[in-house]
């Protein structure tokens, strides 16, 4: 249509434009990956880039951890691919790895094409010989993980003081140990084999540091700061929530770089063809600081850890983000030394989780509220209005005509609804502290899948649907948050559309309008 205008942008300038959604990158070359090593290591003196490292070791000099990892990937930079190559060892293998993660590549994918160019290449070729070693090459640009072993009935991780404990202090299993060819070992407390349990932990701080040592977002950093408020909402930073955690912590919000974030996490199956039942567990991080067009790229992502299992982890999720909280705490309270690639200065960086971003079950693990039962709403809290069908176990959620002016004519229509009037006011918004109170006795509740461990939570009893305290409360802001858990657009707009359009047109196996709803709704 000529006259249909093309809406592409969020309301920001075109100055604040950033990179278009198809488009992909470009992959640093030489001269651009010195910057990023030069801005990695801002502290070694800048005639160090110059130095000859071919014999550093031959004048028995020790170098420092930091200079050492500096001169090793500096050697990287300055060794060819092969005699004659333009392209450098450390510059090829980052291009490399950079077309895996886009193109979605198995290692093993990896591994082939890597065996493939040893062929083909001149003699003196230096690429890594497997997915491995090029992992090895760049793990001191800081993108390593650490892997730690949880318990099997999830209650613990053995780390910290646990690292090198054999027995959960809790249940009391063995642990997992790499001793067998098939993955699994047997737990001497029932004889049954179970699969590794895994958390793939990425330090947060590194991440967050990279976001400033690239002159190519540090300046989009900044970008949520000093604009003007026109009432639209296009961006978290246009939220009442944004606006009130500033009024609240002004220390914070009076730096612009520091980082604000949301976590998501769900979890699928890896294997799609398999009938061996397996559940992982990413939790993704997402830096608000960026422009609209910017902050939901999947390559702004920062993928904080992975928890590997057979099952989902449920409520005793708390267990495996430990390792997260604590690094949150960390850089609210102390923050984290970050080099600026625009001022060349360094600042002390802080960042601050606003909230968590789910579906509805992975709600009640985040949030600790049960989303079933007859109080399954976690923001009507013990108001929830809900009736129990006849002859079933169905629950149905009414009492919606509370949310309307208290002088509202459908509020005394009693033939067109339960055969009621509303008099009842909306449920009242429970905050942090409110939930805190709620669940002050559950603060010691030990989380485990362990039957004989595992504390049965009658919530009839309670009058609540409290199954637990969140390890969320441990930061010290997030009692204070407006909103603390999100619902996916995702689950939302697509299911409700497509339940509402497969009943409306009735379409076969979609429609909700069945002989069943019908008794039901009777």
């Amino acid at each position: 249509m000529e006259s249909y205008t093309f809406w592409y942008h969020h309301g920001e300038r075109v100055a604040e434009s950033g990179t278009d959604e198809g488009e992909s990158e470009d992959v640093e070359s030489g001269e651009e990956i010195k910057e990023i090593i030069r801005d990695l290591y801002p502290s070694i003196n800048e005639s160090e880039f110059d130095k000859d490292t071919s014999n550093y070791e031959m004048r028995g000099e020790n170098p420092n951890l930091e200079a050492e990892k500096f001169y090793r990937l500096l050697k990287d930079l300055d060794e060819e691919v092969y005699p004659g190559c333009k392209t450098s060892k450390l510059a090829a293998v980052i291009k490399l790895l950079h077309i895996k993660s886009l193109g979605q590549w198995t290692n093993r994918s990896f591994d082939m094409l890597l065996e493939w160019l040893f062929e083909i290449l001149p003699n003196g070729c230096t690429l890594p010989k497997s997915y491995y070693e090029a992992k090895q090459i760049v793990k001191d640009l800081g993108l390593s993980d650490k892997k730690m072993d949880a318990c099997i009935n999830n209650c613990m991780l053995y780390w910290k003081e646990e690292e090198n404990s054999d027995l959960c202090n809790i249940c009391g299993s063995s642990r997992w140990k790499e001793n067998n060819n098939d993955g699994e070992v047997k737990v001497k407390s029932n004889g049954k084999k179970v699969p590794r349990k895994i958390l793939r932990y990425f330090p947060l701080k590194p991440r967050l540091q990279r976001l400033f040592m690239s002159k190519k977002t540090t300046s989009l950093m900044r970008w949520h700061h000093g604009r003007k408020d026109d009432g639209v909402m296009r961006h978290p930073t246009d939220s009442i929530e944004w606006k009130s955690f500033n009024e609240l912590h002004k220390e914070f919000s009076s730096e612009p770089r520091n980082v604000r974030l949301g976590l998501s996490s769900d979890g699928f199956q890896p294997f799609s063809h398999s009938k061996t039942p397996y559940s992982i567990w990413p939790v993704i991080l997402i830096p608000y600081n960026f422009p609209p067009q910017m902050c939901m790229k999947e390559s702004n992502f920062i993928l904080s850890m992975i928890i590997q299992g057979p099952e989902s982890p449920g409520d005793t999720i708390d267990v495996y983000l430990k390792p997260l909280i604590e690094e949150l705490k960390e850089l609210w309270e102390v923050g984290v030394e970050t080099f600026d690639a625009s001022t060349r200065q360094n600042f002390r960086l802080h960042a601050s989780l606003l909230w968590t971003i789910n579906d509805f079950p992975a709600y009640a693990n985040l949030s600790g509220w049960s989303t079933k039962g007859k109080l399954a709403c976690p923001c009507c809290n013990k108001e929830t209005s809900s009736l129990r069908l006849t002859n079933c176990k169905k629950k149905c959620y009414m009492g919606h005509r509370r949310y309307l002016p208290h002088n509202h004519k459908w509020r005394n229509d009693r033939s067109n609804f339960d055969g009621e009037k509303e008099l009842r006011s909306p449920p009242k918004l429970v905050t942090g502290f409110d939930v805190l109170d709620q669940v002050k006795d559950l603060t010691e509740l030990a989380l485990t899948k362990d039957i004989n461990k595992k504390v049965k939570i009658s919530h009839d009893k309670r009058g609540d649907n409290w199954n637990k305290w969140s390890i969320f409360f441990e930061l010290p802001y997030w009692s204070s948050l407006l909103l603390r858990h999100n619902l996916d657009v995702m689950h939302i707009e697509k299911n409700i559309c497509e339940n509402v359009l497969g009943t409306i047109m009735s379409v076969k196996g979609m429609s909700k309008d069945t002989f069943q709803a019908r008794l039901d709704l009777n």
